[in-house]
């Protein structure tokens, strides 16, 4: 029979909650660098947005998702027909409901 230096065994109900409030935060952080570009309604809603904004011909637009450090995660669509002018941001939520 094992003895317990702190008189527990097993995993208290503390470091559970621990636990759980550590997975939550990095789920958290994950959804938001990386959510958009993974949801298949918010990809498409960007998809509209930049065709649209490159005058609804679909070859000439660049769509990326932008997140790293120093710079907030969004979307940037440049339009390829007019390279002289900088990309635009969509921002991090494309409205997939309209």
């Amino acid at each position: 029979m094992g003895v317990s230096a702190t008189g527990q065994h097993g995993l208290s109900m503390r470091s559970v909650r621990s636990l759980f409030v550590v997975v939550a935060v990095f789920v958290g952080f994950a959804i938001y660098f990386y959510g958009p570009p993974v949801t298949p309604a918010l990809r498409t809603a960007a998809n509209e947005a930049c065709n649209e904004y490159a005058g609804g011909n679909f070859r000439s637009y660049v769509l990326s998702w932008e997140s790293g450090p120093g710079s907030t995660p969004h979307w940037s669509c440049w339009d390829k027909s007019r390279p002289q002018v900088r990309a635009v941001s969509l921002g991090w939520w494309v409205d997939p409901f309209s």
